[in-house]
């Protein structure tokens, strides 16, 4: 199966993303600490690593037992998560989900708990 060289070489843990030390120590450090926030919005040009931050921080914040902030890579969150397969993580473009009926299926569905790992989350992405 074709894969896109940006998917298959994606960084897997906050210590593999480059350029972004001030972003990715904060990051790991809160979920060191369990001190996360609600919401958090990335912001930048394209290719400085926003989504592939946001993926790691789901990761990490649904691992059953994180390194040092970081994902294990190896509990079934983590794999379930990596592979698309956990329902309760949810990436969404928000230029075709853009309209009044996605925006309320959205909040529908998030009033609900997670089934599967710790916390829900949503990741939408603007191209």
């Amino acid at each position: 199966m074709y894969q896109a060289l940006y998917r298959k070489w994606r960084p897997q843990t906050f210590d593999q993303v480059v350029g972004q030390e001030h972003i990715t120590e904060t990051l790991k450090n809160q979920v060191k600490n369990d001190r996360l926030s609600h919401a958090y919005i990335f912001i930048g040009t394209r290719g400085t690593g926003k989504t592939t931050c946001a993926r790691i921080l789901a990761r990490a914040v649904n691992c059953e037992h994180p390194v040092d902030g970081n994902p294990c890579g190896e509990c079934a969150a983590c794999r379930g998560i990596l592979e698309g397969t956990i329902m309760d993580v949810v990436e969404l473009d928000a230029a075709s989900n853009n309209g009044v009926d996605n925006v309320r299926t959205l909040r529908e569905e998030a009033v609900f708990s997670p089934s599967v790992v710790k916390k829900r989350v949503y990741i939408t992405t603007r191209c």
